[in-house]
């Protein structure tokens, strides 16, 4: 996941720009389910202002982390497993 536009949010959290380019996915392997589709595509517009809200309402990494884990279950197919390593929580 791409989260270059809200980058003021995660270096008010202490994430650094090498950890955002780390932990991104290409934009061609997103898959959506609830709807089906694609980045770009079905869905895509959706989830983009789902992320965008799970980020502005989070305190901090911690929370927007499992946060998105949650999201990712019902909005990415393959659910967390489809987040790159690091946004994982790790059972």
């Amino acid at each position: 996941m791409a989260f270059s536009f809200t980058s003021p949010t995660f270096k008010h959290w202490g994430v650094t720009a090498e950890q955002i380019r780390e932990l991104r996915t290409a934009i061609n392997e997103v898959e959506f389910v609830n709807p089906t589709g694609k980045h770009g595509g079905l869905g895509s517009t959706a989830a983009h202002n789902e992320l965008l809200k799970i980020i502005d309402s989070s305190k901090d990494y911690n929370m927007f982390v499992r946060r998105l884990n949650n999201w990712a279950n019902y909005r990415l197919k393959g659910g967390v497993e489809a987040l790159p390593d690091g946004l994982r929580i790790k059972k």
